[in-house]
């Protein structure tokens, strides 16, 4: 008998020490997660599942482990989620996708910004995919609130924002300086950054941004991929990637190092109808949004866009005074129909912060400056050490193809042109440049005063049909193998249509490559 409670005492401990082990401290139950799911018909006191589901999100948003997908059915919820939960590298991300390609909206019409101003907040998270939903009805009168979409605040790492639809975000009080985003990241830990974000697949339209923009980066962020998104009729900027920021009239994060995005693409995106025009913090005819807009980032590939009929096409630039923005790649793009520059790179005047070794490389610009405001194709301001070569630059009506800012050869300098192509409405005898000191001069003149484009030309690049925006190649083309010998493009670099970049003896001027 003994012997036998003996043994019960020994299976009571082995029993207690098993559940301690599932109960104890850690944070994570010791458990394989499970996918959940919410409907408009759940209850948040159900257990998630297929039959039983909850029925807010934000119940999802506090309660989903790693490696789980949460399963949102078709409806409208009228909410405000703030994420309260980590994926992470062991077990993978949290998902929070729409079931079954269902019709999941978020719409903030029926709450408040002084709740929160964000339709989604993720701070200080890390390993969150939210996948094919739709964000709407966040519009707000008080400037105390920057309203979003969706927003990144402080430090995460691998966030992705995939196949979302955001629109109808912003302000309704015009006398008030406000400012909203569809997507807002704010690096505000100058340690942590936010680390390997992905926005992908995403359409994003009719932003009542400000004096912000539809798609916002800014702060410490590195290692970042913007790739595949639609970002039209925005009354700013389409996207932006920003430095030296500040919020409140503090850095959004330090050290000063940190405080600045970096290390990312941006490629095979959409912008399209992004414009100041009739934003009322802005004076009507000014055309100040970019469909690309760098601003103080650094080490930044632009490759592979669509920006056409924007104010600008894509803008490199730093507006804090005697800052850099650095290292930018700008190559393969589509940069057609803008209202004002096709590409502008430099401070907006003396006083302004300087653009640095950028590269444009490869780029098929055409037909921009459609207002007029003699911005030439390529518009150049406050910057040194530039490099243009194997672009294609086809004029708008006034056939200005570069304007340089006159700024003087203290504030532009080093500036490298060759191996274009050039050509314009009025050919030849009537394409222009501006040079920092030159005034207006012809091809030849450019050449010669200002001692580039040795190798370049002027000649019709021989579109397929530029009427319907049928950009590539005709088989005789002036651009086929014209581009700097010197330039060996690296394994896998592709051009705008995807072929190999190489397929000749040389790269091909403009965006597409001849296969």
């Amino acid at each position: 008998m003994r012997r036998i409670v003996v043994i019960n005492f020994i299976m009571a401990v082995f029993m207690i020490l098993i559940l301690s082990l599932n109960t104890g401290s850690s944070s994570q139950p010791m458990f394989e997660a499970s996918d959940y799911y919410v409907a408009p018909d759940g209850s948040d006191g159900n257990p998630g599942t297929l039959k039983k589901p909850w029925k807010t999100i934000q119940k999802a948003a506090d309660s989903a482990l790693p490696g789980s997908t949460v399963f949102i059915r078709e409806g409208t919820y009228y909410e405000r989620v703030r994420m309260n939960v980590s994926g992470n590298e062991e077990r993978g991300a949290i998902t929070f996708t729409n079931y079954d390609g269902g019709t999941v909206v978020i719409d903030g019409s029926k709450s408040s910004a002084q709740d929160q101003a964000e339709l989604i907040l993720i701070e200080n998270q890390n390993y969150i995919n939210l996948d094919g939903i739709e964000l709407t009805g966040n519009m707000n009168d008080d400037s105390a609130y920057f309203v979003t979409g969706i927003s990144i605040w402080g430090s995460g790492k691998e966030i992705a924002i995939s196949n979302c639809r955001i629109h109808q975000i912003g302000y309704t009080n015009a006398d008030k300086k406000n400012g909203a985003a569809a997507i807002a990241v704010f690096g505000r830990d100058g340690e942590k950054p936010i680390q390997n974000l992905s926005v992908d697949g995403n359409e994003i339209w009719e932003i009542k941004s400000g004096t912000a923009e539809a798609v916002l980066l800014t702060g410490n962020v590195e290692d970042f991929l913007i790739e595949g998104n639609v970002i039209r009729n925005n009354n700013n900027s389409g996207l932006s990637v920003r430095g030296d920021d500040s919020m409140g009239g503090e850095p959004v994060c330090k050290p000063e190092e940190n405080n600045r995005v970096r290390n990312g693409l941006i490629t095979g995106n959409m912008l399209t109808g992004n414009s100041t025009e009739g934003n009322p913090f802005y004076q009507s005819g000014s055309y100040f949004a970019a469909g690309i807009l760098v601003d103080g980032a650094m080490d930044v590939e632009i490759a592979c866009n669509t920006s056409k009929g924007n104010d600008m096409g894509i803008r490199v630039t730093n507006e804090k005074r005697d800052k850099n923005c650095s290292g930018i790649l700008v190559r393969d793009n589509l940069i057609v129909h803008n209202s004002a520059s096709g590409l502008s790179a430099g401070g907006s005047d003396a006083d302004k912060g300087w653009t640095v070794q950028m590269k444009a490389r490869n780029n098929t610009l055409y037909g921009n400056d459609t207002k007029g405001l003699g911005c030439g194709e390529i518009s150049i301001g406050k910057s040194h050490d530039l490099s243009f070569t194997g672009n294609i630059i086809h004029t708008g009506t006034r056939n200005l193809a570069v304007a340089t800012e006159n700024f003087g050869k203290a504030n532009v300098y080093n500036l490298v042109f060759n191996y274009n192509i050039y050509f314009g409405p009025g050919g030849a005898k009537n394409l222009r440049f501006q040079g920092p000191e030159t005034g207006t001069v012809g091809f030849n003149m450019w050449k010669n005063k200002m001692e580039q484009d040795k190798f370049s030309k002027v000649a019709d690049p021989l579109f397929m049909n530029p009427g319907s925006e049928d950009f590539r190649l005709k088989e005789h083309s002036p651009a086929i193998d014209f581009s700097d010998p010197a330039y060996i493009p690296a394994d896998g670099i592709t051009d705008y249509a995807g072929n190999n970049r190489m397929n000749g003896s040389a790269v091909d001027c403009g965006a597409y490559e001849l296969n």
